[in-house]
């Protein structure tokens, strides 16, 4: 493997590693680790360019710096991506491995798009750095209900009450965290307006054991004209720019999908349409606070339903209100607000 060190400002270390035997094309990003090591999942995603891939490792990477501060976690930023092949293979995995022992510790790879349990289980067969393999599902039920209860809060700031009963849930992406959202808003009362590229998903609420009545399905270009109370984009980042947010006709944005603004500077825009915007890194934090330290400090997984969890789950709803209430009567943006929140912690 060649593995080639790049510099990047704001960053500790960015590595690119490339084997040709196994077709391994990967990014490592590290951000900041005075909190503790560096924890972030693996993206297996088919990137059209080098530049492409590395743009999106570097702000992931940054985004889990601020996800694990404001979650108040003792772990640093970091995050993978691993440009996608036709088809998986253990070699492929075993050479990821390699590239993360390259690191020393400094970096913890877990899931994220594109992995599943059994790649993780065939990363670690490699690497002890690593999170999420021996857990009983993937992490996508904990960034669900974390970000079920960022919506819950989001719709008591609005409407002074907490219930989804006759609200209105637009979801975008019906993968490992959307479909759980849906089950989540569903059972508690609400309407669920979702989309997907994915058409065969819809047959299995419309057809299968997901049969439920209160839901609905649009093209997903439709997605960000429907009238709802809260947007939830739960697919791939970016997807609120110039062009998509002057559609939008809800009052609140909270979702699972991670950099879901172009650019930062879009929530000015959001602000200029009276749309309450919980930040991505907070919403959809459910997935990292299932990890804890042990008394020898190496890193376990915890179980979803475990106390210490449920717990650190349902104080998302006490973080979301905070935050949004303090942008309010302040006047600035959550995202500012959640920055100095998360850097009061590492910088």
């Amino acid at each position: 493997m060649i593995i080639t060190e790049i510099s990047i400002d704001g960053y500790e270390e960015v590595v690119h590693g490339v084997d040709k035997k196994t077709g391994l094309d990967a990014y490592i990003a590290i951000h900041n680790t005075k909190l503790g090591p560096a924890v972030g999942g693996c993206r297996y995603y088919p990137y059209k360019t080098n530049d492409e891939q590395l743009n999106d490792t570097l702000r992931l990477a940054k985004g889990m710096t601020y996800k694990n501060a404001l979650a108040g976690l003792d772990f640093g930023g970091g995050k993978a991506t691993v440009n996608a092949l036709p088809e998986k293979s253990p070699e492929l995995w075993q050479a990821f491995a390699g590239l993360v022992n390259n690191l020393y510790g400094k970096y913890i790879t877990s899931g994220d798009i594109g992995t599943t349990i059994h790649d993780l289980k065939e990363i670690a067969k490699s690497t002890n750095f690593i999170l999420g393999h021996k857990s009983k599902t993937d992490s996508g039920v904990a960034t669900a209900y974390g970000v079920f209860q960022s919506i819950k809060a989001l719709i008591k700031f609005l409407h002074g009450t907490d219930s989804l009963k006759d609200k209105t849930i637009a979801v975008q992406g019906i993968g490992k965290v959307g479909k759980r959202l849906i089950d989540f808003c569903l059972k508690d009362g609400a309407k669920v307006i979702a989309t997907d590229t994915n058409v065969n998903i819809f047959e299995e609420y419309q057809y299968g054991s997901l049969n439920f009545a209160n839901i609905s399905f649009v093209k997903p270009n439709e997605i960000y004209e429907v009238e709802s109370d809260i947007f939830s984009p739960c697919s791939t980042g970016g997807i609120l720019n110039q062009i998509t947010i002057p559609k939008l006709k809800c009052a609140g944005i909270a979702g699972g999908a991670n950099n879901q603004l172009e650019v930062d500077e879009l929530t000015e825009l959001l602000k200029e349409k009276n749309i309450f915007y919980v930040p991505d890194y907070l919403a959809n934090c459910g997935g990292v606070i299932i990890v804890e330290k042990s008394q020898n400090k190496t890193l376990i997984d915890l179980n979803y339903e475990s106390p210490i969890v449920k717990n650190r789950l349902d104080s998302i709803f006490n973080t979301v209100f905070k935050v949004l209430y303090q942008s309010a009567k302040t006047d600035q943006t959550t995202i500012k607000i959640c920055n100095d929140l998360a850097e009061e912690r590492f910088l």
